[in-house]
């Protein structure tokens, strides 16, 4: 049943977060958001296994297009039990594709985050592109990590593209 209330608080703070983001952008008539399926991803950390859901989005206005992502976490390092830290690097990187050509991107860096709490819902800044051009928008992107103490050095996610949308 907890499992079941976290799930729900965080789908509420994305919905805020998502509406967030389109009023930056422009009223709901003038800007399209398109999101990628939330993709689960477990990290084997010290402690606790941290549980992370990404997803990247588009914001599809015209002249402004953009990029972010949004992410949330169960099990960061808040304890005693992980020494309060399990990332030594946990980045994510977002670009925005037009006609799958990257126009520009962006990132945010979540290991003091994470590290610092046991639970979290975040939303990357988005990276912005005014462009008249009409042609196929997405976002695409990685999370690089590098799990504290395990001596495995960095890693690689690919994470799930957002759909393409046409203008």
């Amino acid at each position: 049943m907890r499992a079941d209330n976290r799930v729900v608080k965080v789908m509420a703070g994305v919905v805020a977060v998502t509406t967030a983001a389109t009023i930056l952008v422009g009223s709901p008539a003038q800007a399209v958001n398109s999101c990628s399926e939330y993709q689960s991803i477990e990290f084997e950390t010290p402690g606790y296994n941290t549980d992370m859901r990404v997803r990247l989005c588009l914001t599809h206005g015209s002249p402004t297009r953009g990029a972010y992502a949004q992410v949330s976490w169960e099990n960061g390092g808040d304890s005693a039990a992980d020494g309060r830290r399990k990332f030594d690097e946990l980045l994510i990187s977002y670009r925005l594709l037009a006609m799958n050509v990257p126009v520009t991107e962006g990132s945010c860096d979540l290991a003091e985050r994470v590290n610092l709490a046991e639970s979290g819902l975040f939303m990357c800044p988005a990276a912005y592109h005014r462009s008249l051009d009409r042609g196929a928008w997405g976002v695409d992107g990685a999370l690089d990590y590098n799990i504290d103490r395990d001596g495995a050095g960095r890693k690689r996610v690919t994470l799930t593209p957002t759909p393409i949308v046409e203008n």
